[in-house]
């Protein structure tokens, strides 16, 4: 996936650190960039001192072409993004690009969404798609994964994620800190859990993770009776 090759500044508009791995990246998108944003889930390029990196969007095209970037610590790339990424500064970026998830295939369907370390970016955005028209899919399900309990992002979004008809399940799948809930992998801990009770013949699964992850969430999935056809990832 090379990707446009064509960067534009775009201005930063805040910088937090969402935990300890994760830095959160706030963009205003010029114009022609934010044509581009069409579906949750698209990925943009960054150009930094260090070269080069993909980050995919963790927000929901809006009218306001704001964007937020997901940047795990310890890349070069990423590092360089974030230490150049000041608010009032501009980092270099192409246009969105990607199909991204094909949300209007989930519409008046049940919703599986699995997501696991950075993965939570453009499943973040799926969530957002999902809350602002959430008369237009039935139960929506989110597994997500980090391999420690404190390195949940967007811990502060996640009670009006719940409270917005997103049910979330947080699955740690280290064993070395304290975790009052499920653990284990996402796939291992949505099994164990019927799948949040959703029907196969009626449910639409949306994947963000690392190759292994995808290809092992396709595989329990086929198992329970949705087909692969049914089951998207981003890329």
């Amino acid at each position: 996936m090379l990707g446009p090759t064509i960067y534009t500044e775009a201005s930063v508009l805040a910088a937090w650190d969402e935990t300890a791995p994760f830095r959160g990246i706030r963009l205003a998108l010029p114009p022609a960039l934010a044509r581009a944003h069409r579906a949750p889930g698209q990925v943009v390029k960054v150009r930094t001192a260090a070269g080069e990196g993909f980050f995919a969007l963790a927000s929901a095209p809006s009218p306001d072409a704001v964007v937020d970037l997901l940047v795990k610590r310890g890349g070069k790339v990423a590092d360089a993004a974030i230490a150049a990424a000041a608010p009032g500064a501009t980092l270099a970026v192409t246009e969105p690009f990607g199909k991204g998830f094909p949300v209007e295939e989930a519409a008046g369907r049940d919703v599986l969404l699995f997501a696991a370390g950075s993965g939570i970016a453009p499943i973040r955005a799926v969530v957002q798609h999902v809350l602002a028209h959430r008369d237009g899919f039935r139960r929506v399900t989110l597994f997500y994964g980090q391999r420690h309990g404190a390195e949940f992002a967007y811990r502060a979004e996640h009670l009006a994620w719940e409270r917005g008809g997103v049910r979330l399940v947080l699955c740690p799948s280290g064993e070395d800190d304290a975790w009052p809930g499920v653990r284990g992998r996402v796939q291992e801990v949505a099994r164990a859990l019927a799948f949040g009770g959703t029907p196969p013949e009626e449910t639409v699964a949306f994947v963000s993770g690392m190759t292994a992850m995808v290809d092992d969430v396709r595989r329990v999935l086929a198992g329970a009776g949705i087909p692969p056809q049914r089951v998207f990832a981003n890329f």
